[in-house]
Protein backbone atom coordinates (compact mmCIF):
# COMPACT_ATOMS: atom_id res chain seq x y z
CA UNK A 1 0.00 0.00 0.00
CA UNK A 2 1.30 3.46 -0.90
CA UNK A 3 2.42 5.58 2.01
CA UNK A 4 0.11 8.54 2.60
CA UNK A 5 2.44 11.53 2.89
CA UNK A 6 2.33 15.29 2.75
CA UNK A 7 5.13 17.83 3.06
CA UNK A 8 4.65 20.53 5.67
CA UNK A 9 5.80 24.13 5.63
CA UNK A 10 6.54 26.08 8.84
CA UNK A 11 3.66 28.49 8.29
CA UNK A 12 1.25 25.58 7.87
CA UNK A 13 2.40 24.02 11.14
CA UNK A 14 1.94 27.34 12.91
CA UNK A 15 -1.63 27.77 11.66
CA UNK A 16 -2.52 24.18 12.53
CA UNK A 17 -1.37 24.31 16.17
CA UNK A 18 -2.87 27.75 16.74
CA UNK A 19 -6.29 26.38 15.85
CA UNK A 20 -5.90 24.16 18.89
CA UNK A 21 -4.62 27.00 21.08
CA UNK A 22 -3.78 30.50 19.88
CA UNK A 23 -0.97 30.69 22.47
CA UNK A 24 0.95 27.75 21.03
CA UNK A 25 4.15 28.39 19.11
CA UNK A 26 5.82 25.57 17.15
CA UNK A 27 9.50 25.17 17.94
CA UNK A 28 10.20 22.46 15.38
CA UNK A 29 8.67 19.54 13.56
CA UNK A 30 9.85 16.30 11.98
CA UNK A 31 8.26 13.31 10.27
CA UNK A 32 8.23 10.07 12.22
CA UNK A 33 9.59 7.11 10.19
CA UNK A 34 7.46 4.06 9.44
CA UNK A 35 3.77 3.41 8.90
CA UNK A 36 1.50 3.96 5.92
CA UNK A 37 0.37 7.43 6.98
CA UNK A 38 2.49 10.47 7.67
CA UNK A 39 2.92 11.30 11.35
CA UNK A 40 4.83 14.40 12.47
CA UNK A 41 6.19 15.33 15.87
CA UNK A 42 5.57 19.01 16.60
CA UNK A 43 7.62 20.51 19.42
CA UNK A 44 6.14 23.54 21.16
CA UNK A 45 8.04 26.55 22.44
CA UNK A 46 8.11 26.63 26.24
CA UNK A 47 6.20 23.34 26.56
CA UNK A 48 7.52 19.91 27.53
CA UNK A 49 4.57 18.15 25.91
CA UNK A 50 4.86 17.80 22.14
CA UNK A 51 2.06 17.07 19.69
CA UNK A 52 1.70 14.45 16.99
CA UNK A 53 -0.05 15.30 13.72
CA UNK A 54 -1.51 12.28 11.95
CA UNK A 55 -2.75 12.37 8.35
CA UNK A 56 -5.83 10.39 7.28
CA UNK A 57 -7.06 9.36 3.84
CA UNK A 58 -10.56 9.99 2.55
CA UNK A 59 -11.89 6.52 3.33
CA UNK A 60 -13.32 5.29 5.52
CA UNK A 61 -14.94 8.57 6.47
CA UNK A 62 -15.25 7.56 10.14
CA UNK A 63 -11.65 6.44 10.75
CA UNK A 64 -10.64 9.55 12.73
CA UNK A 65 -13.63 9.20 15.04
CA UNK A 66 -12.94 5.48 15.42
CA UNK A 67 -9.37 5.94 16.61
CA UNK A 68 -10.42 8.59 19.12
CA UNK A 69 -13.27 6.37 20.35
CA UNK A 70 -11.10 3.27 20.84
CA UNK A 71 -8.38 5.26 22.59
CA UNK A 72 -11.01 6.63 24.99
CA UNK A 73 -12.31 3.12 25.67
CA UNK A 74 -8.81 1.98 26.55
CA UNK A 75 -8.10 4.97 28.76
CA UNK A 76 -5.93 3.92 31.68
CA UNK A 77 -6.79 0.22 31.37
CA UNK A 78 -3.66 -0.43 29.31
CA UNK A 79 -1.39 0.94 32.09
CA UNK A 80 0.70 2.50 29.35
CA UNK A 81 0.03 5.76 27.58
CA UNK A 82 -2.36 5.96 24.64
CA UNK A 83 -2.76 9.12 22.55
CA UNK A 84 -5.50 11.63 23.21
CA UNK A 85 -7.10 13.23 20.17
CA UNK A 86 -6.85 16.98 20.89
CA UNK A 87 -8.11 18.42 17.58
CA UNK A 88 -9.39 17.02 14.30
CA UNK A 89 -9.72 18.83 10.97
CA UNK A 90 -11.90 17.41 8.21
CA UNK A 91 -12.00 20.62 6.13
CA UNK A 92 -8.79 20.24 4.09
CA UNK A 93 -8.14 23.98 4.42
CA UNK A 94 -4.54 23.72 5.61
CA UNK A 95 -3.68 20.41 3.90
CA UNK A 96 -5.14 18.27 1.10
CA UNK A 97 -5.84 15.56 3.69
CA UNK A 98 -7.78 15.24 6.90
CA UNK A 99 -5.61 15.23 10.00
CA UNK A 100 -5.70 15.10 13.77
CA UNK A 101 -3.51 16.54 16.49
CA UNK A 102 -2.72 14.02 19.22
CA UNK A 103 -0.71 14.02 22.38
CA UNK A 104 2.85 12.85 21.70
CA UNK A 105 3.90 9.66 23.47
CA UNK A 106 7.44 9.04 24.75
CA UNK A 107 9.63 6.19 23.58
CA UNK A 108 10.59 4.48 20.35
CA UNK A 109 8.92 1.59 18.57
CA UNK A 110 9.69 -1.89 19.81
CA UNK A 111 10.63 -2.62 16.20
CA UNK A 112 13.67 -0.37 16.56
CA UNK A 113 14.83 -2.41 19.58
CA UNK A 114 14.69 -5.85 17.96
CA UNK A 115 17.90 -7.76 18.61
CA UNK A 116 19.11 -5.78 21.61
CA UNK A 117 19.94 -7.56 24.89
CA UNK A 118 16.89 -7.63 27.14
CA UNK A 119 14.28 -7.43 24.38
CA UNK A 120 12.61 -10.53 25.88
CA UNK A 121 11.41 -8.42 28.82
CA UNK A 122 9.78 -6.04 26.38
CA UNK A 123 7.97 -8.92 24.71
CA UNK A 124 6.74 -10.24 28.05
CA UNK A 125 5.35 -6.77 28.77
CA UNK A 126 3.71 -6.74 25.34
CA UNK A 127 1.94 -10.00 26.17
CA UNK A 128 0.74 -8.58 29.50
CA UNK A 129 -0.42 -5.40 27.75
CA UNK A 130 -2.44 -7.38 25.22
CA UNK A 131 -4.03 -9.35 28.08
CA UNK A 132 -5.09 -6.07 29.73
CA UNK A 133 -6.70 -4.89 26.49
CA UNK A 134 -8.60 -8.17 26.36
CA UNK A 135 -10.02 -7.44 29.82
CA UNK A 136 -12.11 -4.66 28.24
CA UNK A 137 -15.47 -6.32 27.45
CA UNK A 138 -17.55 -5.52 24.39
CA UNK A 139 -21.28 -5.97 23.87
CA UNK A 140 -21.08 -7.98 20.62
CA UNK A 141 -18.69 -9.25 17.96
CA UNK A 142 -17.82 -7.13 14.95
CA UNK A 143 -15.68 -4.48 13.33
CA UNK A 144 -15.62 -1.12 15.09
CA UNK A 145 -16.57 2.07 13.30
CA UNK A 146 -16.77 5.69 14.39
CA UNK A 147 -19.84 5.19 16.58
CA UNK A 148 -19.27 1.65 17.83
CA UNK A 149 -19.60 -1.87 16.46
CA UNK A 150 -20.72 -2.14 12.85
CA UNK A 151 -23.18 -4.98 12.12
CA UNK A 152 -22.86 -6.50 15.63
CA UNK A 153 -23.14 -10.27 16.01
CA UNK A 154 -24.16 -12.02 19.22
CA UNK A 155 -22.25 -15.28 18.61
CA UNK A 156 -18.61 -15.76 17.68
CA UNK A 157 -19.35 -18.83 15.54
CA UNK A 158 -21.76 -16.82 13.36
CA UNK A 159 -19.42 -13.84 13.17
CA UNK A 160 -16.44 -15.98 12.14
CA UNK A 161 -18.52 -18.02 9.68
CA UNK A 162 -19.38 -14.79 7.88
CA UNK A 163 -15.79 -13.54 8.15
CA UNK A 164 -14.37 -16.77 6.71
CA UNK A 165 -16.94 -16.79 3.89
CA UNK A 166 -15.85 -13.28 2.88
CA UNK A 167 -12.16 -14.16 3.28
CA UNK A 168 -12.42 -17.22 1.03
CA UNK A 169 -14.44 -15.29 -1.55
CA UNK A 170 -11.78 -12.59 -1.74
CA UNK A 171 -9.05 -15.24 -1.72
CA UNK A 172 -10.55 -16.80 -4.85
CA UNK A 173 -11.19 -13.42 -6.49
CA UNK A 174 -7.47 -12.68 -6.28
CA UNK A 175 -6.64 -15.91 -8.14
CA UNK A 176 -5.88 -18.39 -5.37
CA UNK A 177 -5.92 -22.04 -6.41
CA UNK A 178 -9.32 -23.66 -5.97
CA UNK A 179 -7.87 -26.89 -4.61
CA UNK A 180 -6.05 -25.00 -1.86
CA UNK A 181 -9.15 -22.98 -0.99
CA UNK A 182 -11.26 -26.14 -0.69
CA UNK A 183 -8.73 -27.91 1.55
CA UNK A 184 -8.58 -24.90 3.85
CA UNK A 185 -12.37 -24.55 3.95
CA UNK A 186 -12.62 -28.16 5.10
CA UNK A 187 -10.30 -27.42 8.02
CA UNK A 188 -12.51 -24.49 9.03
CA UNK A 189 -15.71 -26.54 8.79
CA UNK A 190 -14.49 -29.27 11.13
CA UNK A 191 -13.45 -26.65 13.70
CA UNK A 192 -16.78 -24.85 14.00
CA UNK A 193 -17.06 -26.02 17.60
CA UNK A 194 -13.70 -24.47 18.45
CA UNK A 195 -14.94 -21.07 17.29
CA UNK A 196 -18.12 -21.43 19.33
CA UNK A 197 -16.21 -21.92 22.59
CA UNK A 198 -14.66 -18.47 22.94
CA UNK A 199 -14.56 -16.36 26.08
CA UNK A 200 -16.88 -13.63 24.76
CA UNK A 201 -16.24 -10.42 22.82
CA UNK A 202 -13.45 -8.13 24.02
CA UNK A 203 -11.64 -5.13 22.62
CA UNK A 204 -9.04 -6.34 20.11
CA UNK A 205 -6.32 -4.11 18.68
CA UNK A 206 -5.96 -6.24 15.51
CA UNK A 207 -2.58 -4.75 14.65
CA UNK A 208 -0.63 -5.47 17.80
CA UNK A 209 2.98 -5.70 16.67
CA UNK A 210 6.36 -4.13 17.32
CA UNK A 211 5.66 -1.05 15.20
CA UNK A 212 2.65 -0.01 17.29
CA UNK A 213 4.12 -0.51 20.77
CA UNK A 214 6.46 2.12 22.22
CA UNK A 215 9.22 1.56 24.75
CA UNK A 216 12.28 3.11 26.36
CA UNK A 217 15.54 1.47 27.34
CA UNK A 218 16.82 2.57 30.71
CA UNK A 219 20.41 3.13 31.75
CA UNK A 220 20.41 -0.38 33.20
CA UNK A 221 19.43 -1.76 29.78
CA UNK A 222 15.92 -2.75 30.85
CA UNK A 223 13.19 -2.31 28.26
CA UNK A 224 10.02 -0.68 29.58
CA UNK A 225 6.87 -0.17 27.53
CA UNK A 226 5.60 3.41 27.38
CA UNK A 227 2.77 3.55 24.87
CA UNK A 228 0.37 1.94 22.41
CA UNK A 229 -0.75 3.55 19.14
CA UNK A 230 -2.78 3.00 15.96
CA UNK A 231 -6.33 1.80 16.61
CA UNK A 232 -7.59 1.89 13.03
CA UNK A 233 -8.02 -1.90 12.82
CA UNK A 234 -9.70 -2.39 16.19
CA UNK A 235 -12.45 -4.99 16.48
CA UNK A 236 -14.67 -6.63 19.08
CA UNK A 237 -13.68 -10.29 18.88
CA UNK A 238 -12.62 -13.41 20.73
CA UNK A 239 -9.34 -12.59 22.51
CA UNK A 240 -7.56 -15.48 20.77
CA UNK A 241 -8.46 -13.92 17.41
CA UNK A 242 -6.26 -10.97 18.42
CA UNK A 243 -3.56 -13.05 20.10
CA UNK A 244 -3.19 -15.19 16.97
CA UNK A 245 -2.60 -12.15 14.79
CA UNK A 246 -0.20 -10.62 17.31
CA UNK A 247 1.86 -13.81 17.37
CA UNK A 248 1.80 -14.07 13.58
CA UNK A 249 2.96 -10.48 13.05
CA UNK A 250 5.45 -10.32 15.90
CA UNK A 251 7.17 -13.61 15.08
CA UNK A 252 7.38 -12.61 11.42
CA UNK A 253 9.55 -9.67 12.51
CA UNK A 254 11.34 -11.51 15.32
CA UNK A 255 10.93 -15.29 15.80
CA UNK A 256 12.28 -14.92 19.34
CA UNK A 257 9.20 -12.91 20.35
CA UNK A 258 6.71 -15.79 20.54
CA UNK A 259 7.64 -17.47 23.82
CA UNK A 260 8.05 -14.33 25.97
CA UNK A 261 4.91 -12.78 24.47
CA UNK A 262 2.89 -15.88 25.36
CA UNK A 263 4.46 -16.00 28.82
CA UNK A 264 3.48 -12.39 29.42
CA UNK A 265 -0.05 -13.00 28.18
CA UNK A 266 -0.59 -15.80 30.67
CA UNK A 267 -2.94 -18.77 30.85
CA UNK A 268 -5.28 -19.33 27.91
CA UNK A 269 -8.73 -20.19 29.21
CA UNK A 270 -10.15 -21.49 25.92
CA UNK A 271 -10.83 -25.27 26.18
CA UNK A 272 -9.06 -25.85 22.85
CA UNK A 273 -6.67 -22.89 22.84
CA UNK A 274 -4.01 -24.35 20.54
CA UNK A 275 -6.59 -25.33 17.93
CA UNK A 276 -8.34 -21.94 18.19
CA UNK A 277 -5.04 -20.13 17.63
CA UNK A 278 -4.40 -22.40 14.65
CA UNK A 279 -7.70 -21.64 12.91
CA UNK A 280 -7.47 -17.90 13.65
CA UNK A 281 -3.94 -17.90 12.22
CA UNK A 282 -5.33 -19.51 9.08
CA UNK A 283 -7.86 -16.67 8.83
CA UNK A 284 -5.23 -13.96 9.26
CA UNK A 285 -2.95 -15.51 6.63
CA UNK A 286 -5.85 -15.64 4.16
CA UNK A 287 -6.66 -11.98 4.75
CA UNK A 288 -3.02 -10.87 4.61
CA UNK A 289 -2.34 -12.68 1.32
CA UNK A 290 -5.46 -11.21 -0.27
CA UNK A 291 -4.59 -7.72 0.98
CA UNK A 292 -1.05 -7.85 -0.39
CA UNK A 293 -2.09 -9.18 -3.80
CA UNK A 294 -5.03 -6.78 -4.11
CA UNK A 295 -2.67 -3.86 -3.49
CA UNK A 296 -0.25 -4.90 -6.20
CA UNK A 297 2.29 -7.15 -4.50
CA UNK A 298 4.05 -9.59 -6.81
CA UNK A 299 2.70 -13.07 -5.98
CA UNK A 300 6.21 -14.49 -6.24
CA UNK A 301 7.67 -11.95 -3.80
CA UNK A 302 8.53 -12.98 -0.27
CA UNK A 303 5.35 -11.83 1.44
CA UNK A 304 2.64 -13.41 -0.75
CA UNK A 305 4.76 -16.45 -1.62
CA UNK A 306 5.56 -17.10 2.04
CA UNK A 307 1.91 -16.81 3.05
CA UNK A 308 0.78 -19.19 0.31
CA UNK A 309 3.47 -21.68 1.37
CA UNK A 310 2.26 -21.46 4.97
CA UNK A 311 -1.38 -21.85 3.92
CA UNK A 312 -0.51 -24.85 1.78
CA UNK A 313 1.28 -26.47 4.74
CA UNK A 314 -1.75 -25.76 6.94
CA UNK A 315 -4.08 -27.30 4.35
CA UNK A 316 -2.13 -30.55 4.52
CA UNK A 317 -1.95 -30.67 8.30
CA UNK A 318 -3.78 -33.50 10.04
CA UNK A 319 -4.55 -33.89 13.71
Amino acid sequence: MARLTVDLKPEQVCRIVRELDAALEPAGYARVPGGNTAVYRIDLAGRKQALARKVYGDEPSWIVAKEALVAAWIGEEARVLVPKWRHTDERRVHLPYRFALLTWLPGVSMRSLIGIPGIELGYRQMGALLRRLHAIPMTAYGYIGGDGILAPQAANANAMQAAFAAAFRHFREQGAEEDLAQRLEQHVRVRAGVLAAGAGPVLCHDDFQQGNVLAVRGKDGRVELTGLVDFGNAQAQDPLFDLAKALLCCTHEDPASRDPLLAGYGTLSHPAAAEALWVYTLFHRLVMWTHLVRHGADRSSAGPAGLISDLDAMSRWSR
